[in-house]
């Protein structure tokens, strides 16, 4: 400071120390005499006041005096609170957190006209919360706020990241229950049973979205199980859930349902893998009845005795753009045990339709490394309900260990699926399509194998009703196992571009292109 006064004052030119505003001689401790507030502190150079000490305490304003990252002149309203300073979460506790110069949030969340603060909805969850689930003080357990919201006017549990050693039922409310982020709030169950229950006619209101799915068990859907109700699950990681013995569905378990499950990573999920017959059904979902709607989530790495991926029997399930890679299909059965490694379709209707789906590295044990269907779809009244349509799929690098009952595609009894526009790369020396069926249609497959493209009543396929046997030029696609580094989109030299069925229309209104980028769903 002293060198800063001396080259103010000798570019000034004052050799005088006449005081023109009686508050000290100029040249001294005072960089200008014209006016009587200037102080001791001011700074006239360049940086004016980036080194004013506006508080008590001894040390200048670019010290950061409580370790948060922000000095008083980097604008910390409270140097001495390191909870304090810009861009600080603020939260209800009457001091201004985020030094915006408002004290406590300023939003209006539901937007019903009252501030947050002063708001009871949404009720509020934080991990270690003994609260009544105000903003101010929140509840420690999700199932409280839950039970809150029965006789609370409030549709919506907000939780913080955290972890939480519970399980949860969402008692027939059409809530909307969502964590900060999948990857930094989970809800850990203890084994014995579902972690999360929508049982009780839960609309499409009633939305899970943002957690960690985990340590779930017991029979029926250890991640999440949903019978009778219609809920949306978004944006979760439902990972390491295990059935008991007999159990279905590792990760979830769809009983008469049209949920939505959608954009969430189903992985590493187990329904009693290399269990009966009876049971064992859907590592990663497990489906009977309803019309659920399968889109945009990740399938990878469950395992179960039937249907590694995804286990269906009837209804009107809708599976779009998923990635199924990865999964297992082993059961101790040696005679029918392991269909669909990556999707096994039991019993399938007509209203089911398969597209625009990545199957790779599934394997089961005996039939359909990546898909089987395997029952007929005539109940026992005599009543037909038609067969579904699998269409614009990808079928890669899946495998049947035992067998030859299809590496990718197995279609068994008198099922009577369709397949169309359906790309199939396959190796080794397992037929990559068993179609003991000759009801099956198959028309504009592309089937390209180093071995054996089709067995069973069905074979020769290839060039009757546009089905072609070219290699597909993916992108970027290899048999390492790694689902993370494919890309199955098709290269421009491809020649599966306008390939199929020319009564099929991809995305932009041409000619639908072999594969799962092509038809009504091309773009994903």
């Amino acid at each position: 400071m002293k060198r800063l006064l001396l080259f103010a004052w000798l570019a000034l030119g004052c050799s005088s120390k006449f005081d023109a505003d009686a508050d000290g001689p100029e040249g001294s401790s005072q960089h200008s005499d014209a006016d009587a507030d200037t102080d001791a502190d001011a700074d006239a150079d360049a940086d004016a006041d980036a080194d004013a000490d506006t508080d008590t305490d001894p040390d200048p304003d670019t010290i950061d005096d409580d370790g948060d990252g922000y000095s008083e002149s980097d604008g910390d309203c409270d140097d001495e609170d390191e909870d304090v300073f810009p861009g600080a979460e603020e939260i209800c506790n009457e001091i201004d957190d985020d030094c915006d110069g408002v004290v406590d949030l300023d939003t209006d969340h539901d937007g019903d006209g009252t501030l947050d603060c002063d708001d009871d909805c949404p009720i509020l969850v934080a991990a270690g919360g003994t609260g009544d689930g105000s903003h101010a003080d929140p509840f420690g357990a999700i199932q409280d706020a839950i039970d809150l919201a029965v006789s609370a006017d409030c549709v919506e549990v907000e939780v913080g990241a955290g972890s939480y050693a519970e399980s949860i039922d969402f008692l027939g409310l059409d809530l909307r229950v969502y964590g900060a982020d999948s990857t930094t709030t989970s809800i850990e169950g203890d084994g014995a049973g579902s972690v999360v229950t929508i049982a009780t006619g839960e609309s499409a209101d009633a939305i899970l979205e943002g957690f960690t799915i985990t340590g779930g068990g017991g029979l029926g859907g250890a991640g999440i199980y949903i019978e009778g109700a219609d809920p949306v699950i978004q944006n979760n990681t439902i990972t390491a859930n295990a059935t008991a013995p007999g159990g279905v569905g590792g990760g979830i378990s769809l009983v008469d349902s049209s949920a939505q499950i959608l954009d969430n990573l189903i992985s590493d999920n187990d329904a009693c893998w290399g269990g009966t017959e009876e049971g064992c059904d859907g590592g990663g979902i497990c489906i009977r009845g309803g019309a659920p709607r399968i889109d945009g989530n990740l399938i990878v790495d469950n395992a179960a005795g039937d249907g590694g991926g995804v286990w269906v029997a009837r209804g009107g399930m809708q599976l779009s753009h998923n990635l199924i890679s990865g999964n297992e299909a082993v059961d101790e059965d040696a005679v029918d045990g392991g269909q669909g490694g990556g999707i096994n379709i039991q019993i399938g209707w007509a209203e089911m339709a398969i597209t625009n789906n990545i199957f790779s590295d599934n394997i089961a044990s005996t039939h359909g490394g990546g898909l089987a269907i395997y029952e007929t779809s005539v109940e026992e009244d005599g009543t037909e309900y038609g067969y579904p349509s699998i269409d614009n799929n990808v079928f890669a690098y899946n495998d049947v260990n035992d067998t030859s009952y299809g590496a990718d595609v197995c279609a068994w009894s008198i099922t009577a699926p369709r397949f169309s526009n359906n790309a199939i790369q396959a190796t080794g020396w397992t037929p990559a399509v068993f179609l003991y069926s000759v009801y099956a249609e198959w028309s504009y497959n592309n089937v390209w194998t180093d071995g054996t493209a089709y067995s069973g009543a069905q074979t020769g396929l290839t060039g009757v009703d546009g089905n072609i046997a070219l290699d597909p030029l993916f992108t970027d696609a290899s048999e390492n196992g790694d689902w993370t580094d494919d890309d199955f989109t098709l290269s421009p030299e491809s020649p599966l571009h306008n390939g199929g069925d020319p009564a099929v229309e991809d995305d932009d209104g041409s000619r639908s292109d072999i594969g799962a980028y092509g038809g009504p769903g091309s773009v994903w």
